[in-house]
């Protein structure tokens, strides 16, 4: 009779273990989740900073070669001084 009693005792306590493991990998999973959300989010700021300087960057290369074309004098080119014609 005590075997039972004791192997019922077992049973009653194990169900409270498994819960709290359940409990325990459950916290884990969600701290898991929001570290591997945080490096995601960082890494796209990152690349979102990256696209805006280089988008800054063309920009000004855009202008800078703007402004050169518009200064540059068609005189001063080559035609002017080879002759081209057949």
């Amino acid at each position: 009779m005590s075997e039972a009693i004791a192997s019922t005792s077992t049973q009653a306590f194990q169900p409270s273990l498994s819960a709290s493991r359940i409990e325990k990998t459950a916290e884990q999973v969600k701290v898991l989740s929001a570290r591997q959300s945080e490096a995601a989010a960082e890494t796209v700021q990152r690349q979102a900073e990256f696209s805006t300087s280089r988008a800054e960057f063309l920009s000004d290369q855009a202008q800078k070669l703007e402004n050169r074309a518009e200064t540059r004098n068609p005189e001063n080119g080559l035609g002017n001084r080879i002759d081209v014609s057949v």
